[in-house]
């Protein structure tokens, strides 16, 4: 068989809250629990989950942005659980994030084309102005938006950049972190058809995290929920929206179809 493109296995986090007594440490906060998965090459692997559930904590171990407190995450059959950062530049060229909020995580102070290259000049790959034009044109933004800042473009837009940045080392890995809840519906299901479009055309692995059911339908085949830093459920999308085993996945169904019909109805297809 073929081994997975990324492993876990009992990846365990916990946090510390912040001493208030100079007689007793802070309470352990436990945000991950016992998370064990596979997500095989190509694969399209949703993250559901509420609030504090431990989306956001998961992404940043998957990326090596942060240490579990145990267990450990596999990434092309090498460990990288607890690696120095001079050991992760495989992980850097091979998975790339886009997150909520576009606005956020754009330098202000660059330019469009600079942000897209970023990663380009950082790994030392050539033939940055080509690329840039490529993924300019492969997020459906014009050639001249490389001369614009940030905060000329539109939200939608701004996640598209966020999009062609990520895209710009040519990963095989692409973790969107909620990538379309800050925006609204109709401009929603435009990154989620142009996120489906990409990672078919870049044969991309997709990690799509976001806490409505819904909208994790659109775009991935297999799911996994979790709440309060438990794997409550995984499973193909069909399976678990189809006959959910968890009351509280069923509690997460049931407030989707609203969004679901809207994507639909903006769906150009």
């Amino acid at each position: 068989m073929t081994e997975p493109l990324i492993q876990v296995r009992g990846l365990h986090r916990t946090y510390r809250r912040t001493r208030t007594s100079l007689l007793r440490s802070g309470a352990e906060i436990p945000a991950l629990r016992e998370l064990s998965f596979d997500i095989a090459a190509g694969q399209r692997f949703g993250v559901v989950g509420e609030s504090g559930s431990g989306k956001s904590t998961l992404v940043r171990l998957l990326a090596a942005l942060d240490k579990p407190t145990a267990g450990s995450i596999r990434f092309q059959g090498k460990e990288i659980t607890g690696l120095p950062e001079r050991r992760l530049g495989f992980l850097r060229r091979e998975l790339q994030l886009v997150f909520q909020d576009p606005m956020g995580s754009l330098n202000p102070r660059l330019r469009v084309g600079d942000i897209i290259s970023e990663p380009l000049v950082v790994q030392g790959i050539p033939g940055r102005k080509e690329r840039v034009a490529e993924l300019l044109a492969a997020v459906g933004l014009p050639v001249d938006a490389a001369d614009g800042y940030p905060h000329q473009f539109s939200g939608g837009q701004r996640q598209r950049i966020s999009i062609a940045r990520a895209l710009a080392p040519k990963p095989s890995v692409l973790i969107a972190d909620e990538p379309v809840s800050a925006l609204d519906v109709s401009v929603r299901a435009q990154i989620l058809n142009l996120l489906d479009d990409l990672v078919r055309q870049y044969a991309l692995t997709l990690v799509f995290v976001s806490h409505d059911l819904g909208v994790v339908r659109h775009v991935c085949d297999t799911v996994a929920v979790l709440r309060r830093g438990e794997l409550v459920e995984l499973g193909p999308v069909a399976t678990v929206y189809g006959a959910p085993q968890q009351d509280y996945t069923a509690g997460l169904i049931a407030a989707a179809p609203s969004l679901a019909r809207s994507l639909a109805r903006f769906d150009p297809e």
